[in-house]
Order: C-alpha cells, then sequence, then structure tokens
C-alpha cells in the first residue's frame, strides 16, 4: 500500500459543556474521506 494523505481529527468540549471539531488533511486527494468524517460528525 502506498500512503496518500493523512486526515487529523481533534476534538474540544466547550465551556458550556459542547464538543467541537476540527478536521484537518495534508493532501487534497483525501478531502472525500475527510467530508464523510465531518458530515458524520456533525451528527454526534
Amino acid at each position: 500500500m502506498n500512503k496518500i494523505g493523512t486526515v487529523i481529527v481533534s476534538v474540544f468540549k466547550t465551556e458550556n459543556n459542547t464538543t467541537s471539531f476540527e478536521l484537518k488533511t495534508d493532501n487534497e486527494s483525501v478531502l472525500p474521506v475527510l467530508y464523510v468524517i465531518e458530515d458524520t460528525l456533525k451528527l454526534y
């Protein structure tokens, strides 16, 4: 297998006890994967 990119998910807890997420990628070719993760986390 050849690595084509990395997706980083950071999770934050705000002062009012809600959860926030930040997603980053190092390669545009994995953006579709990032979008799937982002859409799933919005349901959380």
